[in-house]
């Protein structure tokens, strides 16, 4: 497959590195039902069938998203649906992941939810996403929602998992932003992120990858 680089084509910092690292965290997936949540133009879902081999499930709200997924990704399936009401039955998938939605889905908590649902026991759920070291209350644009550590391992918590890894992933995120105020200038390069935050505020932003299990 071809590699989607460390910029903001795709608003996954890292590229397709950090993808691999976060599924790393996730045990052995090679052949697993997996299901991506919040899968924008499919970019993990076609790395998770080339390498992985595994039998993958898309989900986005976009109808432009899915309609590029279907082209680009014939080997798997996809659906428009919320993450917070997923059209599948109890127990579906081994793992699933979930790259730069959490912050901009409308109830992340039923989406965590969601997720542990349609999971085996012991399946995994593999998070990467933006989140914060305190003192904001959430983003003002596109981004709905920004967690502190503790804020996660709390949802995650409550929603049935166990937190089993939780990894700072700012230098990622860092090489992006500053690779869209070079591009955008930093107002825009704010709206492209879909974050209307100050200088000073935006030193609190961060990037990070978590994988939790199903009990």
């Amino acid at each position: 497959m071809e590699e989607y680089k460390t910029g903001y084509a795709t608003l996954r910092p890292g590229g397709t590195p950090l993808t691999r690292q976060l599924l790393s965290m996730g045990g052995e997936l090679k052949k697993k039902r997996v299901l991506d949540l919040g899968c924008g133009r499919g970019e993990t879902v076609l790395l998770l069938v080339q390498e992985y081999s595994c039998t993958v499930t898309g989900t986005d709200l976009s109808c432009s998203m899915i309609d590029a997924c279907r082209e680009n990704c014939p080997g798997a399936d996809f659906y428009i649906a919320d993450a917070g009401a997923l059209p599948f039955a109890d127990g579906t998938f081994d793992a699933v992941v979930s790259e730069c939605s959490f912050s901009v889905f409308q109830e992340p908590e039923k989406a965590l939810q969601e997720a542990n649902r349609v999971l085996v026991s012991g399946g995994w759920l593999l998070i990467s996403d933006l989140w914060q070291q305190g003192g904001l209350s959430c983003g003002t644009g596109m981004v709905r929602s920004l967690y502190t550590r503790e804020e996660w391992e709390r949802m995650i918590g409550e929603a049935g998992f166990g937190l089993t890894d939780f990894i700072d992933a700012r230098d990622a995120l860092t090489e992006m932003y500053v690779q869209m105020i070079l591009d955008l200038g930093i107002a825009h390069a704010q709206q492209e992120m879909g974050l209307c935050l100050g200088r000073e505020e935006m030193k609190q932003v961060s990037y990070m990858m978590l994988a939790a299990r199903k009990a």
